[in-house]
């Protein structure tokens, strides 16, 4: 074999590696749950507003997810994240004086409770935190 196809195949594995350390869920134990970040971070979207609703269209990160409640009926979890409403803009634009950074960004925690469904997916059912109305 040719020194050229093996730094080819070596390059691939190395690829192919990456790809699946990175789809991987970065918490174990919610392995068994098709999706539940997905529904987290979009049920946040959806409902989500941070510092006293000034900020209305945040959107999340997932830093950490911790298990506080798993049972055959629910999901109960508490989940760090990093938000920014995009939507708002920098700082500089309304608070020139301020210096830099964002007014509509930070880290938070919320929890977030979850039905479980028989084929293994679960949807938000509830999450703390000041939100919008569902009408």
């Amino acid at each position: 074999m040719s020194k050229r196809r093996t730094v080819r195949r070596t390059i691939a594995a190395a690829l192919i590696l990456a790809a699946a350390t990175a789809c991987a869920a970065r918490n174990p134990e919610l392995a068994a749950y098709r999706g539940v970040e997905f529904e987290i971070e979009s049920f946040y979207e959806r409902w989500a507003w941070e510092r006293n609703a000034t900020c209305l269209r945040p959107e999340m990160s997932i830093a950490r997810i911790r298990t506080l409640e798993d049972t055959p009926e629910k999901l109960v979890l508490e989940v760090r994240y990093f938000w920014e409403d995009r939507a708002f803009g920098r700082d500089e634009e309304m608070f020139p004086r301020r210096g830099g950074g964002s007014w509509c960004s930070g880290f938070d925690e919320r929890i977030f409770t979850l039905a479980k469904h028989g084929d293994g997916r679960v949807s938000v059912v509830a999450m703390t935190g000041p939100q919008r109305q569902r009408s």
